[in-house]
């Protein structure tokens, strides 16, 4: 998976739980007025409407059922635009804290650590995959894995002799894929005096197994050969 995709999908889980634990804190923010309300028309049904004191505080609070909310609940008068009728008006004193504790915040934690966990996997993978390409060649269609010693189109490994061998790491490990004569001898066979005719059986039977991989080997000057994309 692509970092970009693994990032996307990382932040819709996480604003997935944000989204989540909003919406429960809002519900919890109804649920919690709409017993305010019926605390305080039962309140007003009981005590007189229009002053406070410890009974009414009493009756009001007894009628909330959350120990949290009971605590923090108060009672307030406040005046009419023409200011000759009190109303008596109820609050929660809770902060979004409070909310946040009285709300049910499980599908939201589970979200948030289903996003961690997706996060530290896909960090994982991206790791092994930057240490496994670490020492890749690629060019054109083959690549040459310099830490396993493997040649291959694709998923499929290419066989190649243990000269051959040798001789595709020479070609992929230099910059510009390209070796004289005298290079490639001297490291293939550096005890043998004149070593041009077994190089040239060499690079004709090479050129089949590179050509199937969308490669060639080309002789430039006559006295190099070069390893490029056809």
């Amino acid at each position: 998976m692509k970092p970009r995709t693994a990032f996307i999908v990382f932040f819709v889980i996480l604003a997935s739980s944000v989204v989540a634990g909003i919406e429960n804190m809002l519900r919890t923010d109804r649920r919690v007025q709409a017993e305010m309300d019926y605390a305080l028309t039962e309140t007003m049904r009981r005590c007189e409407p229009d002053r406070i004191d410890a009974d009414t505080i009493r009756v009001f609070r007894s009628l909330i059922s959350e120990a949290a909310v009971r605590d923090s609940a108060y009672l307030s008068l406040a005046m009419t635009a023409n200011h000759r009728e009190p109303i008596l008006t109820a609050q929660s004193g809770l902060t979004l804290l409070d909310l946040w504790k009285l709300s049910d915040q499980r599908a939201s934690g589970w979200l948030s650590v289903l996003s961690g966990l997706w996060l530290m996997l896909s960090c994982w993978l991206w790791n092994r995959e930057r240490h496994r390409n670490a020492g890749l060649i690629v060019i054109g269609q083959m690549s040459y894995d310099a830490v396993c010693g493997k040649f291959a189109v694709g998923q499929s490994d290419i066989r190649f002799t243990p000269m051959q061998r040798q001789l595709m790491e020479l070609f992929f490990r230099t910059p510009d894929h390209e070796l004289t004569q005298r290079e490639i001898c001297d490291h293939l066979w550096p005890k043998k005096p004149d070593a041009t005719a077994t190089l040239y059986t060499l690079i004709r039977r090479l050129k089949p197994l590179v050509d199937d991989a969308g490669l060639k080997i080309t002789c430039n000057r006559g006295d190099s050969y070069q390893l490029t994309i056809k």
